[in-house]
Formats: structure tokens, C-alpha cells, sequence
């Protein structure tokens, strides 16, 4: 066992007694006992009355990672104490998460207040740089933005957790543009330029020329620019492994199972013939496609 499947399984006492055990952790173990073992909580270079806000938050990591509380409870916790400082005892959680962002934006921060993976957590940074990409694809160029954040205080629990070393890298706005926490990403990375931009670009062109396509074929589509562009073998290994034909909800695992299928009797230690293969049967499925919702207007090269 490695010291990330603690923290991915929301462990903290399962991974001091890890550090404990190991040599290479005994800079860090201090910093751990003081906040899960004494309750020495992290300050942050924000307004008293915002720290006294994130404090609440760390009493919560506490109670569920360190603790054990079941989640509900934790929340049922977490919910009155953060309205009782807000002097909003009745207020519904909406409302109090509204009321979170604005006495965040109130100083000057990006807030987003809600749950990464069913546990609370907010985000507060500093900037939003918008960064407009012309981004290759397959059938011609894409313009993409990406809003670069920059400057982050809190990055929820896993980055809390981990300090630092796990979190999330971003996520869409509900307008489909990609937010990029800036500390998570090495920007000439092909994380970066291929499953990140090139992945969310064709999405983009594939809603504009095919308003009703699904979510699945949206992903199948998306992998297989990815798999066209990408240098790493391990890419096709990723997506096979994630295949799952009986999560009728999960986009991923349907794309991936189609994948499984149209890639089987590829070699998959052969890189060009892998890249080949995507490239085919993006064009196949594009002339599936188009039989299926028409022929829109296509994107143009340049």
C-alpha cells in the first residue's frame, strides 16, 4: 500500500500511522499531528472573518477523515455552524452558499462553494486569466478558451489532505468553458495540450455541428482525437481499463467500452498503428454521425 491510497480513501489515521512508519515522511508528520492529532488548524493570508469561515472547514476534514464521522453527520455539523456565523440560522443551503461567495468576492477572491466527490469543500483564489488556444484537431483548427486560475488559497479537501500534492486539476463552467488551476497543470504537458485541449475542442465543435449528439459518442469521439495526438502507449491501456458497458450513465466507461471493442485487434505496443487507428475511426464515426443528425456546416482549416 502507498501512502495515496490513504488519502484516496479519506484516511488520515491510516496515514500518520504510515509516515510514522516511514523514514522518508518524518518532515512532514509534524505538520499532520498538529492539525488531525492536536487540532492546530492552518491559518491563511485572508480576513479574520474569512479565516474564521475555512476554519469550519478543517474542523469538517477533521471530523470525517480523521474522525470517522459518517458524512451526514459531519454535514449536519458543518451546515448550522457556518449559518450561525453568518447569523443566517434558517437561511437554505443555496442561499448560504451564495452568501459564502460573496463575502469572499466581497475581498477581492474567486469562491466556489459546493462538493468535489461528495464531501464540501470550497475553492477561493485570487485571478482568472482568460487564455485563448488555437487548438489542431483532426478536420481543421478550433479557437479555445481556458480561464487560467491562478493564486489559490483553498483547493477543497484533497489538496488540504494531500498539502498540495493531490487536488483537482479544474473543471467546466456550466457554459462549457474549461477552468485550469494553474498550480495543477505543467502547460506543455500533453496532459495539458491533448487530453485537456484538444479533448474539450472537439467537444465543442462536435455540439456545434451535431446539436443532439450524446454524451457517449461526445467522449468516444474525444478519446479518439486524444489516442490520434497523444506520444503515450499507456493512454489506450487507460481507456480499456475504464471500459464498463453496464454503466448506462457513466459517458467514460460506454466510450471506452466501444473503444475496447474497435481497438481489439489493434497492436497496442505499436504507437503510429494506434494513432492510425483513432484517425480511421474518427472519420468513420463522423460519416455515422452525419447519417444520424444530418450534415451540418463543418469546421473550417486554418
Amino acid at each position: 500500500m502507498q501512502i495515496q491510497d490513504f488519502f484516496i480513501n479519506g484516511d488520515m489515521k491510516g496515514a500518520i500511522a504510515y509516515m510514522r512508519e516511514h523514514e522518508e515522511f518524518q518532515d512532514i508528520l509534524p505538520a499532520y499531528i498538529a492539525i488531525f492529532e492536536n487540532c492546530e488548524y492552518r491559518t491563511y493570508d485572508v480576513p479574520e472573518f474569512l479565516n474564521q469561515i475555512l476554519l469550519l472547514y478543517q474542523v469538517y476534514y477533521r471530523d470525517v477523515f480523521y474522525c470517522g464521522l459518517p458524512a451526514e453527520e459531519a454535514t449536519d455539523k458543518l451546515l448550522p455552524q457556518l449559518k450561525a456565523l453568518l447569523d443566517m440560522p434558517d437561511a437554505e443551503e443555496g442561499l448560504l452558499i451564495e452568501q459564502l461567495q460573496s463575502l469572499f468576492e466581497a475581498k477581492g477572491y474567486h469562491a466556489l462553494f459546493g462538493k468535489t466527490q461528495g464531501y464540501y469543500g470550497p475553492y477561493v483564489w485570487k485571478d482568472t486569466v482568460p487564455a485563448v488556444y488555437s487548438v489542431e484537431l483532426p478536420d481543421g483548427t478550433a479557437e479555445y478558451t481556458v480561464n487560467i486560475l491562478k493564486g489559490f488559497v483553498f483547493r477543497s479537501w484533497m489538496d488540504y489532505l494531500t498539502f498540495g500534492r493531490f487536488g483537482t486539476g479544474g473543471w467546466a463552467s456550466t457554459d462549457g468553458t474549461i477552468n485550469c488551476i494553474e498550480q495543477a497543470y505543467d502547460f506543455e504537458s500533453e496532459r495539458f495540450l491533448v487530453s485537456l485541449l484538444k479533448h474539450e475542442a472537439q467537444h465543442t465543435v462536435d455540439m456545434k455541428q451535431f446539436p443532439d449528439i450524446k454524451a457517449p459518442e461526445l467522449e468516444y469521439r474525444a478519446k479518439l482525437v486524444e489516442l490520434h495526438y497523444s506520444s503515450d502507449l499507456g493512454l489506450l491501456q487507460k481507456f480499456l481499463s475504464e471500459a464498463d458497458e453496464s454503466k448506462t450513465n457513466d459517458s467514460h466507461a460506454l466510450a471506452s467500452a466501444r473503444l475496447k471493442l474497435e481497438f481489439a485487434d489493434t497492436d497496442q505496443t505499436n504507437l503510429s498503428g494506434i494513432q492510425t487507428r483513432a484517425l480511421e475511426l474518427l472519420h468513420v464515426h463522423t460519416k455515422e454521425m452525419e447519417e444520424k443528425y444530418g450534415k451540418q456546416k463543418t469546421m473550417s482549416n486554418g
